[in-house]
C-alpha cells in the first residue's frame, strides 16, 4: 500500500536530459500496410527505459499513413497496431521517405537509405529466427532426426553470421551496425582454455569484463539513447557484471560516467544521472537508498542543469529524510500501546536480532506472501534468536483491532498514527517495510520483501562469523 505521506511529487525527467543538446528534426514519412485490418496506427518512440506513444495515423484515401513528424529524435521507432508490434524503422538523416510492407516480410523503401538497409537486416534475422523455432520444434518432434536438423540450422546460422559480417562492413553508420558493435564485448584469449574460461580466472575476467565492459560503444552517437538497446546493455552492467554489493554498484556507476564522459557521451551519464534518481528515490530498500545517496550526494550539482528547482531541492530533502535510516544507524527508541493498553519498548528486546514490521490491516501487498514471515517466525525465532515489532499504521484503529482479534499475529502488534510516528522521524510512503535490527538496535536492512528477512540476518552472521 502506498500512503500519501510525501506530498510532493516527482515528475520524471529522464528524456529531458538532453533536451537542450539533441539535434530536433522535422519528417515526412509515409507508410503502406498491405492487408491490415485497422485504419489507424499509433508510432512508439524510446529514449531509455521509457517507451511513449507520440502519434496516431489514420489512413488516407491513397491507402498510405502519412505522418507529420515534428521535432523528434534521431533513433529507433515501432509502428503498432491495435493488436500490437507492427514493424521498427528508424528516423535518421533522410528526412522524407516511404515504406511499403507486405504480409509475407517483403518491403519496398523509397528515400531513406538507412530504412532499406535497415529492413533488410531485420528481414534477415527474421528468417533466421523463424528457422531457429521450427527447428526446436522438429528436434522434438523427432529427436532421431537430430543430428541431421541441428546441421541444417547449423547452415542457417552460418548463412546469417556472413550476412551480418557483410551488413556491418557495407553500412557502419547504420543504427543496426552501430548497435551491434557497441554490443560487441570481448576478452583476450589468455583467459580461456578449449573455449572454456581457465579454472580460477573467474575473479580476474569479471574485473577485467566490467573496465572494458563500454570500450567498443558508440557514445558519440546519441541515436542509441533513442532505442531499447541502451538500458537494457546498462542495466545488464550494473546488474550482471558488477559484483552486487552497494560500493561495487556505486563504484561501477562512477566508471561508467567517466566512461561516457571522456567518450564525448555526456548525454549518457547524465541519463543514467536522472535514470538513478528518478527510479530510486522512493524504493524502500536499503541497497537502492544507499545508491541513490551516492549518486544525490555525488551528481545532483550536475543534475541541476536539467532538473527544475524544486526537484532538486525535493532530493535534498529526501536524502536528509532518509540517511537516519540507513544501515549502521541506531534507530530511536519506539514506544507504543498494543491492543490491550500494553506499552511496548523496542529498546526493551534484548535479542539478538529484531524485526521492526510497518504494515497495514487494509495493505493488499502486506497480505501478500505474510505466509513467508509467518514461517520464518516459526522455525527460526528460537535459533537465530530474534523477535518481531510490528506497528499497524492504518489510520481506522477499529479496523486494525478487529483484524488482530480475528487472526492474530504471533508477535507483537502496536498501532501507530503518522502523526505519532512522525515523533520518531517515520515518513513512510509504502507499505510493508521491514527493518532488521541487529542486538543494539542498528540497522542491518531495510527491505519490504519479507523473504530478505531470513537472508539480512544470515549474511549478518555470516559476516561476523569471518571478521
Amino acid at each position: 500500500m502506498i500512503k500519501n505521506f510525501l506530498k510532493i511529487i516527482v515528475v520524471s525527467v529522464l528524456c529531458l536530459v538532453i533536451s537542450n543538446i539533441k539535434a530536433q528534426n522535422n519528417y515526412k514519412v509515409t507508410f503502406y500496410i498491405h492487408e491490415m485490418d485497422y485504419d489507424t496506427i499509433y508510432i512508439q518512440s524510446y529514449c531509455g527505459s521509457n517507451t511513449e506513444i507520440v502519434d496516431s495515423i489514420k489512413i488516407s484515401k491513397d491507402g498510405g499513413f502519412h505522418w507529420q513528424a515534428k521535432d523528434m529524435p534521431m533513433g529507433m521507432y515501432m509502428a503498432k497496431s491495435q493488436k500490437g508490434d507492427l514493424f521498427s524503422f528508424t528516423l535518421d538523416k533522410s528526412k522524407e521517405f516511404s515504406v511499403e510492407i507486405y504480409p509475407n516480410g517483403e518491403f519496398f523503401v523509397k528515400g531513406s537509405p538507412e530504412n532499406d538497409a535497415y529492413f533488410l537486416y531485420q528481414k534477415e534475422n527474421k528468417q533466421c529466427q523463424t528457422a531457429m523455432y521450427y527447428y526446436k520444434l522438429r528436434a522434438q518432434a523427432s529427436p532421431d532426426s537430430a543430428d541431421i536438423l541441428k546441421k541444417e540450422i547449423n547452415a542457417v546460422i552460418d548463412s546469417f553470421t556472413t550476412f551480418q559480417r557483410q551488413f556491418f562492413a557495407a553500412y557502419p553508420e547504420n543504427l543496426i551496425s552501430v548497435v551491434s558493435d557497441g554490443m560487441n564485448q570481448s576478452a583476450p584469449s589468455y583467459f580461456f582454455e578449449n573455449g572454456k574460461l581457465k579454472e580460477g580466472m573467474q575473479q580476474e575476467y569479471q574485473t577485467y569484463y566490467r573496465k572494458h565492459y563500454w570500450d567498443k560503444f558508440h557514445f558519440n552517437d546519441i541515436r542509441v539513447l533513442y532505442t531499447p538497446y541502451f538500458i537494457n546493455q546498462y542495466n545488464t552492467y550494473i546488474t550482471e557484471i558488477a559484483n552486487q554489493q552497494t560500493d561495487s554498484v556505486c563504484v561501477a556507476i562512477d566508471e561508467f560516467i567517466q566512461k561516457a564522459d571522456s567518450k564525448g557521451g555526456r548525454e549518457y551519464a547524465d541519463y543514467v544521472i536522472a535514470w538513478y534518481l528518478d527510479k530510486f528515490a522512493a524504493m524502500p530498500f536499503s541497497f537502492n537508498q544507499i545508491v541513490y545517496t551516492y549518486i544525490v550526494n555525488k551528481y545532483l550539482d550536475r543534475a541541476s542543469g536539467y532538473l527544475m528547482p524544486s526537484v532538486i531541492e525535493f532530493h535534498k530533502q529526501n536524502v536528509e529524510k532518509i540517511k537516519p535510516f540507513l544501515p549502521g544507524n541506531t534507530l530511536p527508541n519506539i514506544r507504543l500501546l498494543d491492543f490491550n493498553g500494553v506499552a511496548h519498548s523496542l529498546y526493551s528486546l534484548k535479542n539478538n536480532y529484531t524485526v521492526l514490521y510497518f504494515f497495514s490491516s487494509l495493505c493488499e501487498s502486506c497480505k501478500k506472501d505474510l505466509d513467508d514471515l509467518k514461517d520464518f517466525y516459526k522455525h527460526f525465532k528460537q535459533e537465530y534468536d530474534v523477535e518481531i515489532y510490528s506497528i499497524d499504521i492504518e489510520p481506522d484503529y477499529a479496523i486494525c483491532k478487529a483484524r488482530q482479534e480475528a487472526d492474530p499475529y504471533p508477535w507483537i502488534v502496536t498501532h501507530a498514527t503518522a502523526e505519532e510516528l512522525s515523533k520518531y522521524n517515520f515518513n513512510l510512503d509504502h507499505t510493508p517495510q521491514l527493518f532488521i535490527l541487529d542486538k543494539n538496535k542498528k540497522i542491518i536492512n531495510q527491505t519490504a520483501i519479507y523473504k530478505h528477512v531470513q537472508r539480512s540476518i544470515e549474511n549478518d552472521i555470516y559476516q561476523k562469523q569471518n571478521k
